[in-house]
């Protein structure tokens, strides 16, 4: 079995770097203690998704193997990732991000259940909710999609659609 743990963080780490970065223009909440030392970095609307973007590749694939911990784990994290950006960035846009509520609920319900029927529904679901939430902010030109499990695409942002339309 090919281990991709370095790959994937290498392509975070690349696509981070390269992606163009509009959503720093919102400024984000911090404390006035925070802004007044100059201290605090919150990091930007980009890193965070990216960061999502591996977690919602890794949640799909510990799905996949049916490791439900692990998934379990997973969408916790993103289920983080979304309410910590939504308190940084609470004026960014005209999403709440609440849209994600209901279809994290879901993948929650299928991974408790353990069924991979649901899950895959599920996750499937909170792809499109991820597509619906770019689509509402200006991003609708970043194109989630579920992953692809092939020999050409092993890469962990095969959960992305990088074709123009």
């Amino acid at each position: 079995m090919i281990d991709v743990r370095l790959p994937a963080i290498s392509a975070a780490l690349l696509v981070a770097s390269l992606s163009p970065i509009q959503a720093d223009q919102a400024k984000p909440a911090v404390s006035q203690e925070c802004a007044a030392s100059q201290a605090c970095h919150a990091p930007g609307v980009n890193d965070m998704m990216v960061a999502t973007q591996l977690r919602h590749f890794k949640l799909w694939y510990a799905g996949l193997v049916q490791n439900w911990r692990l998934a379990s784990y997973e969408l916790t994290q993103i289920r983080a990732s979304i309410e910590e950006t939504k308190a940084i960035y609470k004026k960014s846009g005209p999403s709440s991000m609440a849209m994600m509520s209901p279809t994290t609920d879901q993948l929650e319900d299928a991974i408790k259940a353990e069924d991979p029927v649901k899950f895959e529904s599920a996750f499937g679901k909170l792809t499109a909710t991820c597509n619906a939430c770019h689509e509402q902010t200006g991003f609708g030109f970043i194109k989630m999609r579920v992953p692809k499990l092939s020999p050409l695409e092993t890469s962990p942002l095969s959960d992305e659609d990088f074709s123009v339309r």
